[in-house]
């Protein structure tokens, strides 16, 4: 009798916990970092003692069984590249009429370089550990419950300094387009910032934060892909990657209009400021500003070398 009754229970415990499993959603992640498993990160390995000075922009795609994968674009001053044309013209948006310049290898089809391994978290920290590349950590928030996750780096064992990260479960071809953009409240977002340059040869890392990027006029060009602006000093473009890309890669390119009239040309083809990006896209596709990196490499002032390069990270974001 005792037997029997034991069976009894048994089942039905089984029959509960099959019934509860079944009303959980498809998409429930408890392990993964606040329920989010796509993450935009930009890293940088930034100090006033070296000149060996890099960043890295980078998708995160994590799964609930604790594994990650990311690809990235990588720039350092060791290597000495040049930039690169997106094949995206600025014409008709306030700007002068240039085909718009990004650091080099950012307009590739793809990420050039991936790495892979595991993760966990603890509390409000995510702890990733790749397979060739030593670990890293960040502290975990919601500013959107549910919809966005924010990353504030903590450190690392592969000498990356400052970093910023968002995430949530938006596919990576979701972006906003060039117009969303030019809609959107920019003086809502908050530009914060690390980066490394130097004054009379000496180096020094440019960093603040609270104040809003500083253009924030957008114009729509003829081409769907790029935003102008301008200033009584300055020349600025907004573009995505290349003419085909459809994922949420972005870059400005700026430059000084008496730099340019200086060398009598109406695109400036020296020391521009190229800045990498990638769009923050929130859960329910909503756009929230970008996670992004300065490699403007001195390509034009053999005689200043490495004193003339400006490399850093930053993140142009409402939260």
């Amino acid at each position: 009798m005792r037997t029997a009754r034991s069976s009894v229970l048994a089942a039905l415990l089984v029959s509960l916990v099959a019934s509860f499993t079944a009303v959980l959603p498809a998409s429930a992640t408890a392990a993964l970092p606040a329920g989010m498993s796509r993450f935009v990160v930009a890293v940088g390995g930034l100090s006033t003692g070296s000149t060996s000075n890099w960043v890295r922009l980078a998708n995160y795609s994590l799964t609930a069984s604790g594994s990650v994968t990311e690809s990235h674009f990588h720039w350092s001053q060791k290597n000495r590249v040049k930039r690169s044309y997106t094949g995206v013209t600025g014409k008709d948006c306030v700007a002068r009429a240039c085909q718009v310049q990004t650091a080099n290898g950012f307009q590739a089809g793809s990420p050039p370089q991936k790495l892979s391994g595991k993760y966990t978290v603890n509390g409000s920290v995510l702890r990733i550990t790749w397979a060739t590349a030593g670990w890293e950590e960040w502290t975990i928030s919601q500013p959107i419950p549910g919809k966005l996750a924010k990353l504030v780096f903590r450190g690392s064992s592969f000498k990356a300094t400052h970093g910023y990260g968002y995430g949530s479960n938006a596919r990576w071809d979701q972006r906003a387009s060039m117009a969303k953009i030019a809609a959107a409240d920019h003086s809502a977002f908050e530009h914060q910032y690390h980066l490394w340059k130097t004054n009379a040869g000496k180096p020094y890392l440019d960093e603040g934060s609270g104040s809003p990027f500083w253009m924030r006029d957008w114009k729509k060009c003829s081409s769907s892909r790029c935003l102008g602006g301008k200033t009584p000093s300055t020349q600025y473009y907004l573009s995505t990657a290349n003419a085909s890309a459809t994922d949420r890669r972005d870059t400005i390119w700026h430059w000084r209009t008496a730099l340019a009239d200086g060398r009598g040309e109406h695109c400036y083809t020296g020391n521009s400021h190229v800045k990498p990006m990638m769009q923050i896209i929130d859960s329910d596709g909503n756009f929230h500003g970008w996670v992004a990196v300065e490699a403007s490499l001195n390509q034009s002032s053999p005689s200043e070398g490495r004193s003339a390069d400006d490399l850093g990270v930053f993140r142009i974001s409402r939260y």
